[in-house]
């Protein structure tokens, strides 16, 4: 008598893994929807009670206050997701994200705006890798490709929502209401985690070195709260002092990491001189990219400061632009490399940049159609093609056993540079490096342009893409003619003969790619370039098909055998039971 198992809840898996990547995806564009809110925010903030008496130096901060924590969390981020579990760490990143944005509503205090805002990095540090690492172990190895792409392409969706509806946003609430979609979306998001279930996937070990990341932290805070009070320290002690302190703690961090046995900063990394070209281009990007996302709308409200739909359109072609070339370059960069796409990239950039400086920013609001639309757009082309190049170069620099570690540190160096990006633009908006009508925007646009003629150039020095070797024609082995099958010829049955096939070493778990694209929106379309190029190829013997078929038909007849036999012995003990019962 058989048994029928019960049916499988396959409804029930299904709405698991919807539930799993809603949350994912949405962790992951929440955080960049929140960068983009607060660029937002820190125009209107002028004039308020909040800023009252701060110069627009200070109010930047809000922004860098974000940037520091997340660029020094990030890179023992996705260890800590594996000690402590996926899941477990991606609640409490978005516990501590949705707080500080529901924290930062309330607020009427600048310096507890600017902890909210910290808390917020913090938490983004912890929530992004998890996401991504929480989306892959619960996804089946042929379809993580497409998880990867949905995943990655969340942000710039999220980005162009904001960018879009980020006018209309602040003109009924203010400043405020650019944190309200992280409070309210983040809840929602917190409480869908919390449904999914436990999964025992953690690994045993030690957590990072918390005194080396508590050493980056406080080395990249010092290095930059000294470029955002040069100006008004001068060439003076204390900024010796804080810039000095700064390069000291770095020191320490990098000396600490070199020594102990779970470093803060994996340093055996930066060692290959590959991926340390790839990470400088990392930082570059970072210095390009996040000074140009804040100073757009500062600029743009000074110039229609009473037309809000401006804003939002005049924002838009910019992530639509990074969007629509992240997903053109994954395929430019899986076909001819990174290299010329990291080239075309910087290329577009500086002619935006020059097209800026030449056409925009002169006396007077400058032309929506003609200028600024056009310039926009090439600039988010540009930026798609770096983002994505850029991270499938640190990837495959990295080799195939540390591409999950290799992008990590990649994201780490662009949150650095973003973090000194963004200090370094608000100081030259108020003291600017050169003339003219509009001094500061120039100066800022000037600097990204002269940031990414580097990146170009440096990109050059990267290793050219390797070409599959064709397999030569003598090692093409074609099919045997057919011949005509008599009827009267007794059929021929094929033998399978099973063979001892060596058994294949154990290949260690890839860890998870810690935080992908926060500061881009393509910046982990490399992913599935990565995957995509590592595959290996099917095999295409049919006598290894037929010994994999023989193999499991064996292992279900075993599998039956054993539950007829447990169900057989359980009649068996039910009936020698009953008839002590009735003997009794």
């Amino acid at each position: 008598m058989a048994v029928q198992a019960p049916p499988a809840p396959l409804a029930h898996r299904r709405l698991r893994t919807v539930q799993t990547l809603v949350v994912c995806m949405g962790a992951i564009a929440l955080s960049m929807a929140d960068s983009i809110g607060a660029t937002f925010a820190v125009p209107v903030m002028t004039g308020t009670p909040i800023a009252f008496g701060l110069e627009r130096t200070d109010l930047q901060w809000v922004i860098t206050a974000f940037a520091v924590p997340y660029a020094a969390l990030l890179p023992t981020a996705g260890r800590i997701a594996d000690l402590v579990g996926h899941r477990r760490l991606l609640v409490l990143g978005l516990g501590a994200f949705t707080a500080g944005a529901a924290v930062a509503i309330t607020l009427d205090s600048f310096p507890m705006l600017v902890v909210a805002r910290a808390v917020q990095g913090v938490g983004t540090a912890a929530m992004v890798p998890s996401s991504l690492a929480l989306m892959l172990s619960s996804f089946p190895a042929e379809r993580r490709a497409a998880a990867i792409g949905a995943w990655s392409a969340a942000p710039g969706l999220s980005g162009a929502l904001m960018h879009a509806g980020g006018g209309w946003l602040g003109e009924g609430l203010g400043w405020r209401s650019y944190f309200m979609p992280s409070a309210i979306v983040g809840a929602l998001l917190l409480c869908a985690a919390l449904a999914l279930p436990h999964v025992n996937r953690r690994i045993t070990g030690r957590l990072p070195d918390p005194f080396g990341t508590a050493l980056l932290f406080g080395s990249l805070a010092m290095i930059v709260w000294a470029i955002v009070q040069s100006p008004s320290w001068g060439l003076s002690g204390p900024l010796a002092a804080a810039l000095g302190t700064g390069l000291v703690l770095l020191f320490l961090a990098i000396w600490r990491s070199s020594r102990h046995p779970v470093p803060a900063l994996e340093l055996g990394l930066w060692r290959t001189p590959q991926f340390a070209l790839a990470g400088l281009l990392s930082v570059l990007y970072g210095l390009i990219a996040f000074p140009m996302l804040v100073m757009a709308p500062m600029y743009l409200r000074d110039m229609w400061p009473n037309n809000p739909a401006l804003l939002g359109v005049g924002l838009a072609p910019i992530s639509l632009g990074v969007l629509v070339s992240g997903l053109i370059s994954g395929q430019l960069t899986k076909r001819h490399g990174p290299r010329p796409v990291i080239y075309t990239g910087a290329l577009l950039v500086t002619m935006a940049c020059v097209w800026l400086i030449t056409q925009g920013m002169q006396d007077g609001p400058p032309r929506l159609l003609e200028v600024w639309l056009p310039s926009s757009a090439v600039f988010g082309l540009g930026l798609g093609a770096l983002s994505t190049a850029i991270s499938a170069a640190a990837a495959l620099s990295g080799g195939p056993e540390r591409h999950a570690s290799a992008t990590g540190a990649s994201q780490s160096a662009r949150q650095v540079g973003a973090a000194l990006g963004v200090a370094c633009a608000a100081v030259l908006m108020d003291n600017p490096i050169v003339a003219g009508p509009m001094p500061g925007y120039t100066s800022s646009v000037l600097t990204c342009l002269l940031m990414a003629a580097v990146a170009g150039v440096l990109g050059l020095f990267l290793a050219p893409a390797k070409t599959a070797a064709k397999a030569p024609a003598a090692a093409r082995q074609e099919a045997p003619p057919t011949r005509p099958v008599d009827p009267d010829e007794p059929p021929v049955v094929p033998v399978v003969i099973r063979r001892e096939q060596p058994k294949p070493q154990p290949e260690p778990a890839p860890e998870p790619v810690a935080g992908p694209i926060t500061g881009s929106f393509a910046g982990s379309f490399a992913g599935p370039i990565i995957e995509a190029a590592s595959e290996p190829s099917p095999e295409p013997a049919r006598v290894t098909s037929l010994i994999a078929l023989y193999e499991a038909a064996g292992r279900v007849a075993a599998a039956a055998d054993t539950v007829l036999a447990q169900h057989t012995l359980h009649e068996d003990e039910q009936r020698e039971r009953a008839r002590r019962a009735h003997t009794s």
